[in-house]
């Protein structure tokens, strides 16, 4: 197997791991995952503005 082989399959294990991502983030079942991921910043937000309304 030459240099060029070797980066053939490179290029195929590349492609493999790519569309197995595209899997893991497209999959239906992770959904409610990245939507709570997507709102803690908002979560985190109204915590400390909780926080700092109770010290007053």
């Amino acid at each position: 197997m030459d240099i060029n082989g070797i980066r053939a399959l490179f290029t195929v294990w590349i492609f493999i791991c790519f569309l197995l991502v595209l899997y893991i983030v497209f999959n239906r079942r992770n959904k409610k995952n990245y939507d709570d991921a997507a709102n803690s910043i908002f979560d985190e937000n109204q915590d400390a503005q909780d926080k700092k309304s109770e010290n007053r």
